[in-house]
């Protein structure tokens, strides 16, 4: 099929009025984010049993008709592997579209692929195989050649027949509950960093003492700040290696600091002072506040609570015929170890309702099997 490009409001009001009487769209993106702090927008592919259009929103403000559309409780949005094409969505719209349905998810609720590509759940359930030429364009040049058009026009075009033959085989597991628990979370995701936890974004820091991640911790929520304000990478602002050589080097005013630079990283008189204060408030927080890296350490006892839920949790996805990465992550199981010891096995029958194990289907089919083994360790 043919994709229209949708390049004025007009066309955009035509193709609104066809989709607002349909109960199911497909919908993609394709956006660019190499040297951007926020992703840019460059494409929206939408489709139906009959349509597949390509809008190009650096064309005309395409943002009122797509929220129209994409926040229309009435019309499920039908997408694959989401949480990219949300995020792009939600810095243009503002908003998150809801009425979800991913396929991905879909398919790990049925097979043991938790992360299967489009295309190869394409090649999968429907004997196509997809041109792939296309996957590192440049999709904010413009003009869009006939071939960019073609390959984003394909990446919906499918997602419609997939989503009925996966519903056809998650009605029959019973599953579909599921897939709704799943698809009704990804409209509350939220985008907003975690400040308190950026010094865990800059890599090698697990050596560095409680006081020196509380550097790091400083530096990079002034990293995050600057990297916004000016729509850079954070890497692009500055690197994780010259975060660790501030926070060794330890420089006793602005010269000095300057000299930890690496010679791509340019940064004027005032960032290098808000820089240097930053390292300088670092030394004036209190210990209790520093950083914990030791969130993730385990004693022996605990590795071995660890490695039997892991083991509860791997047969339970084999009876299932799923991953057991959709069912529970090891941090999880982490969590819920330390919680136990925590409470020293008291008031341990209810999971955390923050973690996924604790609620709906994982809850019924292993979360309380996990808490019942921990009580008779």
């Amino acid at each position: 099929m043919k994709p229209l490009l949708i390049e004025s409001s007009s066309q955009m009001d035509a193709l609104v009025e066809q989709l607002s009487h349909k109960k199911l769209i497909a919908v993609d993106t394709e956006f660019f984010r190499e040297t951007t702090y926020y992703p840019a927008l460059a494409l929206v592919q939408i489709a139906t049993d009959s349509i597949v259009a390509c809008i190009d929103p650096l064309a005309f403000n395409a943002q009122p008709a797509l929220k129209k559309l994409l926040l229309d409780e009435t019309i499920t949005k039908i997408f694959h592997s989401c949480s990219q094409d949300l995020e792009v969505l939600f810095y243009y719209l503002g908003d998150i579209p809801n009425t979800i349905y991913d396929t991905q998810i879909a398919n790990a609720l049925l097979t043991d692929h938790h992360q299967i590509g489009y295309a190869s759940l394409v090649e999968n359930e429907l004997s196509i195989q997809l041109e792939k030429s296309q996957t590192r364009t440049n999709w904010l040049q413009r003009p869009l050649t006939k071939k960019q058009i073609q390959y984003a026009g394909d990446d919906v075009l499918y997602l419609y027949q997939l989503h009925n033959r996966l519903d056809e085989k998650l009605t029959l597991s019973n599953r579909q509950t599921w897939l709704a628990e799943e698809c009704n979370k990804l409209s509350n995701i939220s985008f907003q960093v975690d400040i308190d936890k950026l010094w865990r974004r800059v890599k090698g820091t697990t050596r560095l003492s409680k006081k020196n991640l509380m550097t790091v911790q400083c530096i990079a929520i002034w990293r995050e700040q600057l990297a916004q304000h000016k729509n850079k990478t954070r890497r692009k602002v500055l690197s994780d290696n010259t975060i660790l050589r501030l926070v060794l080097d330890s420089p006793k005013n602005v010269t000095a600091l300057n000299q930890s630079f690496a010679p791509n990283e340019k940064l004027n008189d005032n960032e290098c002072q808000q820089l240097f204060s930053a390292i300088e408030n670092a030394q004036k927080i209190p210990e209790e506040k520093w950083p914990d890296n030791q969130f993730n350490t385990l004693n022996v006892e605990q590795k071995v609570s660890l490695k039997n839920l892991q083991q509860l949790v791997n047969n339970k996805a084999d009876e299932l015929g799923i991953s057991s990465a959709i069912i529970c992550s090891k941090k999880e199981l982490e969590t819920l170890i330390k919680r136990h010891e925590k409470n020293h096995g008291v008031h341990d029958d209810d999971i955390p309702v923050e973690l996924t194990i604790g609620q709906g289907w994982r809850l019924q089919c292993i979360g309380q099997t996990l808490v019942e083994t921990l009580k008779e360790t």
